[in-house]
Parts: structure tokens; C-alpha cells; sequence
């Protein structure tokens, strides 16, 4: 007996997480001056025919600070001494150290302030207390737990920070995971005056020293348009930089716009050094975006491909806090191109080069030229019409209709060109002579202006003869395939001033000139266990991208798992395959502006280029170049497999959320109805459409949505289905209505005038702060409200565990198998509607219910409304009116639904499962369907309000969490043990870029693979449930990570209690390790006493 307790006892020792050690991290801050581009014209990028701008960002002058400017911060020190610096790799940057880490660890930061102003240090992805939070909010603290939230001038605190299994990288995760540290007085303006670095969370045993096993080189880049006009050192730099101070307007647009650094780890235009590896290194990138809502960023590396989250790609996209590590192979030596694709990143000097050199290592990427493939494409001009028919298809109406959305951008006059344009295409022929242009087939009808689709196996070898029949040099760059530098469709080189770059005949294809590039598809770039078959990728011109994508030089690559593709370029088992290119074409970056001017415009020497109306009249809010439902051929037939390949290019404000109305698809192994595109980006979904009829496919950003980034798809029954139609044998019935109300986006200001307070800034608040000519905090809104019955008499009161609702209609459930009945009542003043995504309905038609009318309207809830295989248990959809998508959006009227797989158990055992929905969103008042009356009822001199005036505009645009501001989200309460459902989600415009940080724990999502993380980004249309296990008691920030939506009032609190005491329900909290702790006193016990 005794042999077996001591056997059990070993038994239960060795299944122990190993305990970790502690590490020391001695960091001062200090101020210093730092350039952006130390090495001058020389270092400078330059891609050939690009208009960069780098005299806008780097030239010294009278009223501009230049390229270098007073920084604070963080140094690492050998000891407490705070004597001698640890050296840093030079690519580092202003960042600080690298922080290292496993789980089990501890670690301690001993921090020692030597600048002018108080600082702090917090962190993202490790366990903390209250006192070693290292950040200052309104939290309920007092005493010795608010020292940690500001170390002043001279002195020195301690942080000690753990790494528990949760906070570690997840099961899908890699074997470490990028994370930060920040100062957090004033988040936003700490950040940007320098204070952030890189923080490393590894699995156990998975560190060699300070680097990660079986990795041969690591990097960390933020990406990151540095705004210096938020540092605390902006009115220093000015008197130190600019030789006439007095002459500097802070708030001139054009000062302020040469203040903001787009910039690697604080390098701009190809400055960043010692990015250099061999071939066939393994190398880890750590990445991570900080910023503002113009820090959408597209980070890709050229000639190289990488796995994130067990998935093959190309382009990896990074936000504000967005925190991604990925895995590259380095492939090909030579000097190569890295930095963001967004057009406007590009021009502004976010690029730089790595090095890879040949170290004589064996490669094993190679194909063996038995499968060759050759497609001849010329670029050649057109005239394109973005909407053929002249009607939008959504209204009925002429595109020029008077008041109509599509009329600024079709109306033809003295200063307007309308809606044909002359562009610049890929177009594919049947040979190398370039005499007869290959017919599209009726299937690639919806390409409209793309090129022709290069699709190709793992395996190939790829030709591509390209011939120029434009007037302008182009070339072609793909992305996703091997080549070598001498195949690269993208020019540049670092040069000495007064050197003139050679041309590349790859990268250069100047007027009537023919090039052969040649591509190969090894292994190392094809689709992953976790991938679908085939992956969408894409090819451009890259002499000019930005130019030359806006010409209309784009096509869809795809690249299939070997043997997936028929011989006539079809994939096996798919039904049909639709590539979907949606876009902000802007066509004032068009070679072709000048041409289009004349052609097109009937006064073109009164044509301002500059106008901003004229401008956005040229911003083509597209779909492969079509318009306001005119895109044809997207049809399909009933449960056919139909395989969409998506992918987009462009700037900051193409953040797509595209939205497949009537039926759902999977991606990824997870459910959803809507698309989140960047630029670069690329996706492909797998869909089999069980709804028959005329739906929508559409980008849910409201201003792309009201600009014709919209159009249909057919549904057909072309045979009987072989899968018996679903039986809904559980009805649930709501009562809902649409009420209109009184609602207050800040009834207390108390939080926010602490928050205040603390940051020691000015207590005005343009938002909510009701002056003469602004409405204030208070707004008539109309949300969805539950009642009791038919009646409409009596509304559901909610509950506790609702309050946290606000704004939101109220939370419907559902599981797979259920049909859910609405019973709508509208009780406003004019006509609404309620409409579900991921649901099924009879029609597509959503029928509006005019003021005092009641319909009933049905969603079933089939497999494929209900989580994928890579999902949550239980996802969350949105619902919301469609009369006016936009305006009854904006007006109050949305809601969550969640749908949780058949059977699931909401309760499990003593463990309380707790949910919150979350909807982040900057309500914009403006577009309320209430806006003049919210005038004359909440402003102090209505007759004088000015809707026009940009002030008045911006003090409309609510930064809310639930409809509520700066701490007002009341209900976001927990117990030690819970198991937290967080369902995120996201709507709205260009803006509503969000990336959601909870303070004090980290979350796991599931995406195919279970992942952990702190940070998760939103944007319309998003959609996302996060696990959360509470262990820190305390009340915790809970923001968008966004600089102006941190400022703007878009963060609250949410508060982690003890656990309850019943013996119950701490049995049913106890951890793993707690359990096999108190196992083995027991089984000690037991032996010793015989």
C-alpha cells in the first residue's frame, strides 16, 4: 500500500506544471534626442515613379521640426546601479528591451525614472495585481496600490509581474507569442513620445537563453505612424527644431500632418538597419501596430511567405495593439522589400529592406519542372463604366438622380468626369503574339476589370509573358509565389545621392516592351493542414502601386494543394468559384487623372484637383470595378459548393466588412456571414447557399455601403437537394419593440472628471460638453425593448446580469435546431424593421413595420447558422433595422443574437458561466434619423446650430462601449472562477477600427486553433466570442486601444470580485493545479500515517 501511495505521489509530482524562476529586468527611463532617418538621402527608399514624400516628413525648416525629435525612453541597465546599459540590437529602435519570459516565471521590473515627467510600466499578457498594475484609471484603489500608476522624476518602483498557464501562449499559439509594455499615465501620449517595447511570453521550456529553440533569427517591428504632435516634448521640439518657433501654428493641418512619422520601430524610408539572415534560416518575427485610426497597416515581406496562427500567408495586417508573431523561412538571397502596403503608408516612408544572404545551406523549396504553366497578359487601356446600366439596383433609380448617394459620384458637368473612366487592365491573350485577346467564359463575367485568374498547384512552374500596351512602364508582382530578384515586378534600391538607379527589365516594362517573368509554387508557399485547398492571393504592377492598382492593374492568383485542380484549371469539388476585389478606387491616384479631366469633364481648365468635393466624387467605392448592383454573373444554384476568393488593395479607409446576406459560409473552420478585408489582405470562404433568391453582397462600412460598394447575388433551384430540409421543432417567441427614448451617453461624469484629474488635463470634453451650439450627452434615440406579450402593455425589466446591455436590444438565444419567432411592434414615429445576420428566413425581403404596425418575423436557426468546427460553443450575430441601414443604425436599433451549438449546457456543474455583449461603436449622431430635433430640443441656440461646421460634426460622434461613455458600462461584473463568454462586436464606418484591451487577464478565442491574447481587433461587421477564467480580484480597464477613441471616451471598467465562499462553488473553481496540489498532501498524508 505504501509502494502505492509513493508511485501515486510521483505520478501526480511529474503531471505538475514545472515551477518557474524569476527574472530581473533593470529599466530607467531617460529622454534623448532620436532621428527618424539617421542615414539621411542616403539610406533613403526609393521605388521608381513613386512620389514619395519624404521632404514633408524629414526637412528641417522654420516652421518644421525635421526628422529628429526629444524622446523619452526605456534603457536597460546591467544592475540596480542603473550604471551601464545593456547593449541593444540596433533594429530595436526607440523601443525598449525585449522582455523575456515563460509560463511559470516571475518577473520583476525595477524602474527607475530620470526623466522630467511621471511615467509608468504597463504591461499586456502577464498576471499582475492591483499594485503592479502600472497603470492610471479611476479603479477603486488607495494607498500602496496607486503607487505603482506613476513613478515620478527620480524615482523608483518595483513591478513583479507572473506568467501562469493562461497568460501563456495558447494551444494553437506558437511556441512564443508577442506581447508589450507601455506607459499608461496618458496611454496615448506615453506611447507617443516614445514609451513602449517588446515583451515575449514562451511555453516552458521553450526559451534557449534569450532566444527562442529550433529559431536561427528573431526580429520585433512596430508598426506604427508615430503622431509627435501627441508628445509630451511637441512645444520643446518646436523651440529646439524649427529656427523661427514663433512662426509655428500647432494646429495648421500641414504642420501637424509632418509630425506624424511613418515609421518601423522608429525608422522612416528605408532607414531601419541589421535586418540581414542567411537562406533557409528560420526566422520569427514579432509584430505589433500602436497608433491611431490611420494605423492600418499591411506588413508584407517580399519575396517571402509566412505561417501566423497555423495559417499559410503573405501579408500580415496590424492595428493599434494588434500583437502577431509569425514564422518565415527566408528564402532567395538579395536585398528585399518589407514594410506596410497601405498606398498612403507607402508614399510616407513605412518601408524597409532585410538581407538575405546565401550561407551555402541546402534548400529543399524546388519543383521539378515537370508541371509548366504559361499565361500571356498585356496591360492595355479601356474606358470602364462602373455602372453599365445607369440605374442603381438597390433604389431603381437613375445614378444621377438628384439627392440620390450615387449622384456625386456619376453626375457629368464642368468640373465632374462621372462614372467612366480611362484605366489601365490585365488582360489575357491565347499566345505570344498578342494578336487575338482570350474571351472571358460566362462563369468569369463578374471579374469586370480584374485581370485573368493565374491559378496554379503546388508543384508548378509558371511562366507569365508580359506586354505593355499602355503608355506607362508597368510589370508584374505577385504575392504568395517563389522567385528570384531578377523575376521581382517591384524596383528599388538604396542609392548615394546624385546616383541614378538603373531600370530592372522585371521590374520595369516600358511602353510596347515584352517580359517573360517565371514563377515557381514549392511546397513552402502552398496551403497548410489548417488552410483550405486553395489560397487566394494576388498580383499588381509594381513599378508605381499605388498609381498603377488605382489604374486598374490588379488580378486574382490562386494557389491549390497539389492535384485539387481538373485539367481545365477547375477545383475538384467545388461547384462554382467567384474573386471578389472590393475597393475604394481612387481614381485621383490614376495615371490617368489629367487624361480623364479632358475626356470626361465639359470645363476642364476650371477643374481644381485639390477640391475635396471633387475628390470624393472620384473615390469609386467598388466591387471589380462596378457600382450600386451592377456587377453581373454572381450566380449559383442551390447547395452547391461555391468557393469565394477575396482580396483587396488600398489605403486606410478600405476596411471592408463584406456581408453575405441570406446565407453563411465558413472560413477557417469558423462561421460567419461577413468578411473582414484590409488592404492586402486576402481570404477564401466556402460556402453551400441553402436560401434561394436575390440576396446581397455588400460592405457593411456605412460610407462605403451608401457609396455603391453593393450588389447582388442569385440564388437558384437548378435541382432537388440531396439533404432533407431541417425540422425546427423548438420555437422560441420574443416580444420585441422599437421604442423611442431619452438616452444619455455620460449621465455621470464623475469617472471621467477623475480620469481627468489624475492625468492632470483639462476637464472640457467636446463630446459632451453642451456649449451654445452642441447638443451635449443627451440624445432621443430609438432602441429595441422586450416586453412581456402581445400587448406591448408591459416591457421585460432586466436583469442584474442585463444592465450591462445599455443601448442593445435584448440578448435572443437560440441553438442549432431552433426557430426563433419576433413578434415586432414599432412604437416610433417612423417605419423600422428587425433583421438577423447568420440566420435563415423565407425570403429575402425584410418587410418594414410602419409606426403602430406589429409583424412577425421568423429565423431558423439551421447546422449552418450554428458554430463551425473551430468555433465557440456559442457565437454571436447581430440584428438590426434595414429601412435605412445606416441611418437606423446610427439611430439606436441594434441588438445581439446568440446561437449555441444543439444541447449545449449553459451551466456546468458549480461553475457559473457568465456572458456580456459588447458592441463598440462611434455612434454618429449626425446620421441620426433624429438629428434636427435633437437640435431644437438639447441645444441652448438651435436657429444658430450650423450641421456643416466640422466642430459641430465631431462633437456628434459618440466613442461608446453600449452606448455609454468614459466609464459609464455599469454590469461588467464577475466572480473569481466564473467562465466568462465575452461577445464582441463591431459596426459602423471608416473609423470604427477597434481593438478591444482588457486589463488584469488575458482571453482565449478560437479560430481553428485555441489562441490566448489580451487585444482583439474590430471592425464592421465583426463578430467574436472570447473565453475569459477571472483570477485576479479588482476592478480593471476594459478600452479600445485606439488613440482618439482612448481620448474620446471609448473605455470603461469591468470588476472581478472574490469568490463566493460556498464549498460548492469553490470545488467547482479550483483549478488543475490546485487539485493535484491538494491530491498529493492527501496521498502524503495517507503514507505517512501508514
Amino acid at each position: 500500500m505504501r509502494t502505492f501511495l509513493l508511485l501515486s505521489s510521483i505520478l501526480v509530482l511529474s503531471s505538475l506544471p514545472v515551477w518557474g524562476g524569476e527574472k530581473h529586468y533593470y529599466i530607467g527611463i531617460i529622454e534623448t534626442p532620436w532621428n527618424y532617418a539617421p542615414t539621411g538621402k542616403e539610406g533613403k527608399l526609393v521605388v521608381q515613379d513613386i512620389e514619395l514624400d519624404p521632404e514633408t516628413y524629414l526637412q528641417r525648416s522654420r516652421n518644421r521640426i525635421g526628422s529628429t525629435y526629444k524622446k523619452a525612453t526605456y534603457v536597460q541597465y546591467t544592475d540596480e546601479s542603473f550604471e551601464k546599459p545593456v547593449r541593444k540590437p540596433l533594429w530595436l529602435g526607440f523601443l525598449g528591451p525585449v522582455i523575456r519570459a515563460e509560463t511559470g516565471d516571475t518577473i520583476f521590473v525595477h524602474l527607475k525614472n530620470s526623466a522630467s515627467r511621471g511615467y509608468s510600466f504597463h504591461p499586456h499578457g502577464v498576471t499582475y495585481t492591483k499594485e503592479y498594475e502600472g497603470a492610471l484609471y479611476p479603479d477603486n484603489t488607495t494607498g500602496l496600490q496607486k503607487l505603482d500608476d506613476q513613478v515620478n522624476p527620480g524615482e523608483h518602483y518595483m513591478y513583479k509581474w507572473s506568467v501562469p498557464r493562461e497568460q501563456g501562449p495558447g494551444e494553437g499559439d506558437s511556441n512564443c507569442v508577442t506581447r508589450i509594455y507601455h506607459s499608461h499615465i496618458d496611454a496615448p501620449r506615453d506611447i507617443a513620445s516614445g514609451l513602449i517595447g517588446p515583451l515575449i511570453i514562451c511555453k516552458k521550456g521553450m526559451l534557449d537563453g534569450e532566444k527562442e529553440k529550433n529559431i536561427e533569427q528573431e526580429f520585433v517591428v512596430m508598426f506604427s505612424v508615430v503622431d509627435e504632435n501627441l508628445s509630451w516634448y511637441l512645444e520643446e521640439n518646436i523651440k529646439t527644431y524649427c529656427s523661427e518657433p514663433e512662426q509655428v501654428n500647432p494646429e495648421d493641418e500641414a504642420f501637424q500632418e509632418s509630425n506624424r512619422m511613418h515609421s518601423l520601430n522608429g525608422y522612416t524610408f528605408g532607414s531601419l538597419p541589421g535586418l540581414t539572415m542567411c537562406a533557409e534560416d528560420r526566422v520569427k518575427w514579432y509584430l505589433f501596430g500602436m497608433g491611431n485610426e490611420i494605423d492600418v497597416h499591411a506588413a508584407s515581406f517580399h519575396g517571402q511567405v509566412l505561417v501566423d496562427r497555423s495559417h499559410r500567408v503573405d501579408t500580415i495586417n496590424l492595428f493599434p495593439a494588434s500583437l502577431v508573431d509569425a514564422l518565415m523561412v527566408a528564402k532567395n538571397p538579395g536585398k528585399w522589400l518589407f514594410g506596410c502596403q497601405n498606398f498612403k503608408h507607402m508614399k510616407a516612408g513605412l518601408q524597409g529592406f532585410f538581407q538575405v544572404q546565401d550561407c551555402g545551406k541546402t534548400s529543399n523549396d524546388t519543383v521539378d519542372g515537370k508541371s509548366n504553366k504559361h499565361y500571356y497578359i498585356a496591360a492595355e487601356e479601356i474606358i470602364w463604366n462602373y455602372a453599365p446600366s445607369g440605374t442603381d439596383h438597390f433604389t431603381g433609380e437613375n445614378l444621377t438622380a438628384p439627392g440620390s448617394e450615387s449622384e456625386t459620384f456619376f453626375v457629368q458637368g464642368p468640373t465632374r468626369i462621372g462614372g467612366s473612366y480611362k484605366k489601365l487592365v490585365f488582360r489575357e491573350y491565347t499566345d505570344g503574339s498578342f494578336t487575338k485577346r482570350k474571351d472571358r467564359l460566362p462563369e468569369e463575367e463578374h471579374l469586370g476589370i480584374l485581370g485573368p485568374v493565374i491559378k496554379v498547384e503546388v508543384g508548378d512552374t509558371i511562366k507569365v509573358t508580359l506586354q505593355n500596351k499602355g503608355n506607362h512602364p508597368v510589370s508584374i508582382q505577385p504575392t504568395g509565389l517563389r522567385f528570384t530578384k531578377s523575376n521581382e515586378g517591384s524596383f528599388y534600391k538604396q542609392f548615394s545621392e546624385g546616383t541614378t538607379p538603373p531600370s530592372s527589365p522585371s521590374s520595369h516594362v516600358v511602353p510596347r516592351a515584352t517580359f517573360t517573368y517565371e514563377w515557381t509554387v514549392p511546397e513552402g508557399v502552398g496551403p497548410i493542414y489548417s488552410d483550405p485547398n486553395c489560397l487566394t492571393r494576388m498580383y499588381y504592377s509594381g513599378v508605381d502601386p499605388v498609381s498603377e492598382i488605382s489604374s486598374g492593374l490588379i488580378g486574382p492568383l490562386i494557389i491549390c494543394r497539389k492535384g485539387s485542380l481538373h485539367a481545365n484549371g477547375r477545383q475538384k469539388d467545388v461547384d462554382k468559384e467567384f474573386y471578389l476585389f472590393p475597393t475604394v478606387f481612387d481614381e485621383n491616384e490614376s495615371l490617368y487623372l489629367d487624361d480623364n479631366i479632358r475626356m470626361f469633364t465639359t470645363s476642364p481648365d476650371q477643374v481644381d484637383k485639390e477640391d475635396e468635393d471633387f475628390q470624393e466624387s472620384n473615390k469609386m467605392h467598388s466591387i471589380n470595378g462596378f457600382m450600386y448592383g451592377n456587377q453581373p454573373g454572381l450566380e449559383m444554384c442551390h447547395s452547391d459548393t461555391v468557393s469565394w476568393h477575396l482580396f483587396s488593395a488600398g489605403n486606410e479607409a478600405d476596411l471592408h466588412g463584406i456581408y453575405f446576406s441570406g446565407n453563411t459560409y465558413l472560413s477557417r473552420g469558423v462561421r460567419r456571414d461577413t468578411a473582414n478585408l484590409f488592404p492586402q489582405t486576402s481570404l477564401t470562404l466556402l460556402m453551400r447557399p441553402d436560401s434561394e433568391g436575390l440576396f446581397d453582397v455588400e460592405c457593411l462600412t456605412t460610407d462605403h455601403y451608401t457609396g455603391g460598394m453593393k450588389q447582388k447575388y442569385r440564388v437558384r433551384s437548378c435541382k432537388t437537394p440531396k439533404d432533407s430540409p431541417p425540422l425546427y421543432l423548438n420555437e422560441r417567441v420574443y416580444y420585441v419593440a422599437a421604442v423611442e427614448v431619452k438616452w444619455d451617453y455620460s449621465p455621470s461624469r464623475t469617472w471621467e472628471k477623475e480620469f481627468h484629474h489624475l492625468q492632470q488635463q483639462n476637464d472640457s470634453n467636446v463630446f459632451l460638453d453642451k456649449g451654445e451650439l452642441f447638443i451635449g450627452s443627451k440624445y432621443k434615440k430609438v432602441v429595441y425593448r422586450q416586453y412581456t406579450d402581445s400587448s406591448f402593455s408591459s416591457p421585460v425589466a432586466r436583469k442584474k446580469e442585463e444592465q450591462h446591455l445599455e443601448i442593445l436590444g435584448p440578448l435572443l438565444a437560440a441553438d442549432v435546431g431552433d426557430r426563433v419567432k419576433i413578434i415586432f411592434k414599432n412604437l416610433a414615429s417612423r417605419p423600422y424593421s428587425i433583421h438577423a445576420h447568420g440566420v435563415k428566413t423565407e425570403s429575402p425581403t425584410v418587410i418594414p413595420a410602419q409606426p403602430g404596425e406589429t409583424r412577425t418575423y421568423i429565423w431558423n436557426i439551421p447546422e449552418r447558422s450554428g458554430a463551425g468546427i473551430g468555433d465557440s460553443a456559442c457565437i454571436p450575430w447581430l440584428y438590426y433595422s434595414t429601412v435605412d441601414r445606416v441611418k437606423d443604425l446610427y439611430s439606436g436599433l441594434i441588438g445581439s443574437l446568440i446561437v449555441c451549438r444543439k444541447h449545449f449546457r449553459r451551466t456546468f456543474g458549480t461553475v457559473q458561466r457568465v456572458q456580456f455583449s459588447l458592441l463598440f461603436l462611434v455612434f454618429d449622431e449626425n446620421e441620426s434619423w433624429y438629428l434636427d430635433e435633437n437640435i431644437r430640443t438639447y441645444s441652448a441656440q438651435p436657429e444658430k446650430v450650423n450641421k456643416d461646421d466640422e466642430d459641430f460634426i465631431e462633437s456628434n460622434k459618440m466613442h461608446a462601449i453600449n452606448g455609454k461613455m468614459y466609464g459609464n458600462l455599469h454590469g461588467l461584473t464577475m466572480h473569481v472562477g466564473d467562465e466568462v463568454n465575452w461577445y464582441l462586436m463591431g459596426m459602423g464606418n471608416e473609423v470604427d477600427l477597434h481593438t478591444a484591451h482588457f486589463h488584469g487577464h488575458s482571453f482565449e478565442y478560437k479560430d481553428t486553433g485555441i489562441y490566448h491574447s489580451d487585444v482583439f481587433d474590430l471592425f464592421p461587421g465583426t463578430y467574436q466570442t472570447v473565453e475569459m477564467f477571472p483570477k485576479q480580484p479588482g476592478t480593471w480597464l476594459l478600452h479600445c486601444h485606439v488613440t482618439d477613441h482612448v481620448h474620446a471616451g471609448m473605455l470603461t471598467t469591468y470588476t472581478v470580485l472574490k469568490s463566493e465562499a460556498s464549498p460548492s462553488r469553490i470545488l467547482g473553481k479550483i483549478n488543475y493545479r490546485e487539485y493535484s496540489l491538494c491530491l498529493l498532501l492527501i496521498l502524503i498524508h495517507l503514507w505517512v500515517s501508514g
